[in-house]
């Protein structure tokens, strides 16, 4: 964050600064209570930026330099913004202010705007201190603590005199605060800086969030993928063993896919593969962990289940998959399709993730040697 401190005192100087990337502009002789507060949210916003920034930059492959470089400022859809404020003449003042620059919603009741800022994606709030039988601070701790608006920025336009409000509100976690008479220039500048800060942090979380699912997703199917089964297995394994529970693994694979992406192109095999992964997922429970292994190959964890209903459900997916023809492309064509399953099962002692799936790929190879579409279980 910058902030730049300067002799010129005019409202257009402090406008100036601001639209060229300040974050904020402070006029000598500086007021100590506006530099201490001022720089205190500014370290308070920048602490959550650089945190979002390295979750965000835990991979290469979001796009994340595309996003730093992005302008917000050069955007064109207006900020949706929320005023809170009881007097119905600085109401109408602010209205007109941000006319042409904001879509404006008013609450004059603070509970019922407080109600209104939560259940409505605002990307700035306004919060007079002008009232005549609320707190307007209360106001403000409230919208910190909920989760849905622990975010949204917050700014006070406050009265001549009330720095120590406005020393409490920055405390509580307020953005910005403007001293009435309010300029319309600087209460423009001042929402753009806010408004974009927000747009870039809700961009990032979002980056985080998708990271996240792009880890342990496959996109082709939906299907978790190797790296969440090879974290989560051993936990699921771990868990059974100590609670003396059982535990079966179940390990499929298309039968003859090579010859279906050789006949029909990547593109049909795509489509087989997305149809098994939906009818792989109809007929698990919720608990079950179904993961694409990698190529045609996919794994069932399945938690509380004896190797004898384990078979059972194999050999449903077996039929499943065996009774109705998969769709290719989207002129009608359909192919028949099979898959070989193999299953194994937590022995008591000393098994192992390795070993329990050895075992289920060993069941496996049987199944395809043996004349494919067909599950084969091991007990040891």
């Amino acid at each position: 964050p910058v902030v730049m401190i300067t002799a010129l005192d005019q409202v257009s100087d402090r406008v100036r600064g601001l639209e060229a990337g300040a974050d904020d502009f402070l006029t000598k002789p500086v007021n100590d209570l506006q530099l201490m507060t001022r720089v205190k949210s500014l370290v308070r916003l920048k602490s959550l930026t650089d945190e979002l920034r390295l979750r965000a930059s835990t991979t290469r492959n979001i796009g994340i330099e595309e996003l730093l470089s992005r302008d917000f400022a050069t955007e064109d859809v207006k900020p949706k913004v929320l005023l809170i404020d009881e007097r119905k003449s600085s109401v109408e003042r602010i209205q007109k202010m941000l006319r042409d620059s904001a879509e404006l919603d008013v609450a004059t009741d603070p509970n019922a705007g407080f109600f209104q800022a939560a259940e409505t994606q605002y990307e700035c709030v306004l919060i007079s201190t002008a009232f005549s039988g609320f707190d307007a601070l209360r106001l403000c701790s409230q919208l910190r603590s909920l989760d849905r608006t622990r975010f949204l920025p917050i700014m006070l336009l406050a009265d001549e005199g009330e720095e120590g409000r406005i020393l409490r509100g920055l405390e509580l976690g307020i953005n910005d605060y403007l001293i009435r008479p309010i300029d319309q220039h600087e209460l423009m500048a001042r929402l753009r800086t806010q408004v974009r800060r927000k747009r870039y942090n809700d961009q990032l979380r979002a980056s985080v969030a998708q990271t996240i699912e792009m880890a342990v997703i496959d996109g082709l199917t939906g299907l978790h993928n190797r790296r969440y089964l090879d974290s989560h297995l051993q936990t699921l394994f771990d868990r059974a063993a100590a609670r003396r529970r059982p535990l079966s693994v179940m390990i499929t694979d298309l039968d003859r896919f090579k010859s279906i992406n050789d006949t029909y192109g990547h593109d049909g095999g795509d489509d087989v593969l997305r149809e098994f992964a939906r009818r792989l997922r109809k007929n698990v429970r919720g608990i079950d962990l179904a993961c694409r292994f990698g190529g045609e190959e996919f794994v069932v964890v399945m938690p509380d289940t004896e190797g004898a209903v384990a078979e059972k459900v194999a050999e449903r997916i077996r039929a499943e998959i065996a009774q109705a023809p998969f769709a290719i492309g989207s002129d009608g064509k359909t192919i028949e399709v099979t898959v070989s399953v193999g299953v194994s099962s937590l022995l008591k002692g000393t098994d192992s993730v390795a070993a329990l799936m050895k075992r289920a790929d060993l069941a496996l190879y049987e199944a395809k040697s043996g004349g494919r579409n067909r599950v084969v279980a091991k007990a040891a």
